[in-house]
């Protein structure tokens, strides 16, 4: 864990980024829970190839438990938590990561035991092509960027359709128990909330969806994310509960 100096600066604060984050001309910020934030480059942009160190290198099995890591939501992983849902050899598997550096034990105020924390360094080696011929086909490590956002925000909107299909092929258990709610939408893209995160956002958009209103009026008046929003106004127009009455306005039934 690293430590930085904020600025402040007419309300506004400022901090210095890690050296390799300069390549990049934004970065997404994702509200883990209160008071702790994933700082991210943008989804979907292109990482220019870098040299990994030899103690990067990880077998199938490593990039296995890895994978299953990043499908638990952050709060989720303690050391207690992930020994329940992990196998013996998974667990033994997870101390190798561990000593290799790969994933480390964060602690702090709200984190007294830990949670397994996995570097950004270390979500380029999960996503890694396997160097051994293999017939082409969709990788489920794809989707795993989505799922850390679904499970760090609540919501995703993916565009591309093999991504999509990677999702649900990941998610196909979230997605049949109920846990995870998706819908594709007229536009090609496919939203994803989860069952939590749709119920909150369900209950603000209910109680002040009281006439035709636009979507940045709800997402403003609901004080939620405007993705979110739009997630879960596609789902809700998509159960019957409101309606689209033209291209982003949106009344109660």
């Amino acid at each position: 864990m690293a430590k930085t100096r904020i600025i402040k600066r007419q309300d506004r604060a400022y901090m210095e980024l890690p050296p390799e984050m300069a390549k990049y001309d934004e970065v997404e910020f994702f509200l883990l829970r209160d008071g702790y934030y994933l700082i991210s480059p943008p989804l979907g942009s292109s990482v220019p190839e870098q040299k990994v160190p030899p103690t990067g290198d990880m077998s199938e099995k490593e990039r296995t438990v890895l994978k299953k890591l990043l499908s638990i939501k952050f709060e989720n992983r303690t050391p207690a938590y992930v020994s329940k849902m992990f196998s013996d050899s998974e667990r033994e598997t997870l101390g190798d990561l561990e000593q290799k550096k790969l994933i480390n034990l964060f602690k702090g105020r709200k984190y007294v035991d830990g949670v397994y924390n996995i570097p950004d360094s270390t979500y380029s080696l999960v996503q890694r092509p396997d160097s051994r011929p293999s017939v082409p086909q969709t990788s489920p490590s794809q989707s795993m960027g989505t799922i850390a956002v679904l499970n760090s925000k609540g919501f995703v909107i993916i565009q591309d359709k093999r991504e999509a299909f990677a999702f649900s092929e990941e998610s196909s258990r979230e997605l049949k128990s109920g846990a995870v709610i998706g819908v594709k939408g007229f536009d090609g893209k496919f939203y994803a909330v989860s069952r939590e995160y749709f119920s909150t956002a369900k209950n603000k958009i209910t109680a002040i969806l009281k006439k035709d209103m636009d979507l940045p009026s709800i997402a403003s008046t609901t004080k939620l994310d405007p993705d979110g929003c739009t997630a879960v106004l596609r789902l809700m127009a998509e159960n019957g509960d409101i309606i689209e009455k033209k291209r982003g306005v949106f009344a109660p039934v």
